[in-house]
């Protein structure tokens, strides 16, 4: 009777335990899942449909520039800003792939730790592996927050030289080509 009485108190213990496991994690899981939301309310943007136009921009200026563009002297001023132009159109595809990596990586985030949660919830899988799975979406998602910072810092620096570069080039090709039709 004794025996019965303490493997029954040692189960109760050990659910208890688990119980209190299970809740544990399925709080580190919503955590990782509030992060997630966080991010991509981060990466929101609606000005990034501009940058598609920004590309297209750019290219006209830079091909209006190259078919117009005779110097015999080199006009270092000209040359740079230039120079930083082709820089600034080059990484429009860079931060366009940038955000959309970003969006899928929290996508199939959310997917793995919900799915994660599920096998909390109802005690499937290899449960004394839960911490090390948890622990592994939490680097996973540590990861995305780096990279959104990438992407942030990546997506202003071509906004503001877009804005700082754009028109001046634009007036220049412009300029050249308005040169180029009263030649004709």
């Amino acid at each position: 009777m004794k025996k019965l009485l303490l493997i029954l108190v040692g189960t109760l213990f050990l659910t208890a335990c688990a119980d209190l496991d299970k809740e544990k994690q399925i709080k580190l899981i919503q955590r990782q899942e509030l992060r997630l939301d966080q991010l991509t309310t981060k990466i929101a943007d609606k000005r990034l449909a501009e940058v598609s136009t920004f590309k297209v921009n750019t290219m006209q200026a830079e091909l209006k520039i190259k078919q117009n563009l005779y110097l015999d002297t080199i006009n270092m001023e000209l040359a740079k800003q230039l120079d930083a132009f082709k820089i600034m159109r080059r990484s429009i595809k860079s931060v366009i792939k940038q955000h959309q990596k970003i969006k899928k990586g929290i996508a199939e985030e959310h997917k793995i730790l919900d799915m994660l949660r599920q096998d909390i919830e109802q005690g499937r899988g290899e449960r004394q592996r839960y911490d090390e799975f948890i622990q592994y979406e939490q680097n996973k998602v540590a990861q995305l927050d780096a990279l959104t910072t990438d992407f942030l810092k990546a997506k202003n620096k071509l906004y503001s030289d877009y804005y700082r570069l754009y028109p001046p080039v634009k007036a220049f090709a412009e300029k050249l080509l308005a040169k180029a039709a009263r030649r004709r």
